[in-house]
């Protein structure tokens, strides 16, 4: 079916879809959405399953935006800064131990992404918030930018959100400090 998004709250990650015809009403959920990053706003256009949930309601399913590609600038600003940073690190002649930390920082934060979004599935035990925000500010943001994106975990909850930019501003920042020459002096001392 063809539809328009009528009503969207994204805290929340759910809304309704009004049909073409406006004749229909219809719940969807985040989750329903098959354009992979991409939230939802007010007004756009849909295509859409319609389907009854066990409790005889309408809902929507596999509901497609055509022309959202859904890949959001925070997963591009993250590779964009580990290339860069890499290339900086060799033009620059910086700590060349720098580019394996941050991909295995990603690496590591990714995954522990997945597992908190597993956890929280199962009903295990979760990984804090806390923890996490450690893992982003020592390199690992970018990974913790595509695990929002590709698992749909923490990318809503907007405090988690502010305190995951706020780490990320902090370890640019220390990174571009490291270029500084009073950084150099600190380095050098510290290995010798």
């Amino acid at each position: 079916m063809k539809g328009q998004v009528v009503e969207w709250n994204d805290s929340k990650g759910y809304g309704f879809i009004s049909s073409a015809d406006g004749q229909l009403r219809v719940f969807f959920h985040i989750s329903s959405v098959t354009n992979r990053g991409y939230r939802p706003k007010k007004s756009d256009g849909v295509i859409y399953d319609l389907v009854e949930d066990s409790k005889g309601r309408l809902n929507a399913q596999n509901v497609v935006i055509p022309g959202a590609n859904g890949f959001p600038f925070t997963v591009l600003f993250g590779f964009s800064f580990l290339v860069a940073a890499t290339a900086s690190i060799i033009v620059f002649n910086g700590e060349h131990l720098l580019i394996p930390v941050y991909l295995l920082m990603s690496v590591f934060t990714y995954l522990m992404f997945a597992w908190d979004k597993q956890a929280a599935q199962s009903g295990r035990w979760r990984t804090s918030e806390n923890t996490l925000h450690m893992l982003s500010l020592l390199g690992g943001w970018p990974g913790a930018l595509l695990a929002q994106f590709q698992l749909r975990h923490k990318s809503s909850k907007q405090p988690f959100k502010l305190i995951l930019w706020i780490t990320i501003i902090l370890n640019v920042a220390g990174f571009v400090w490291l270029f500084s020459e009073s950084a150099r002096r600190i380095i050098q001392a510290l290995m010798f």
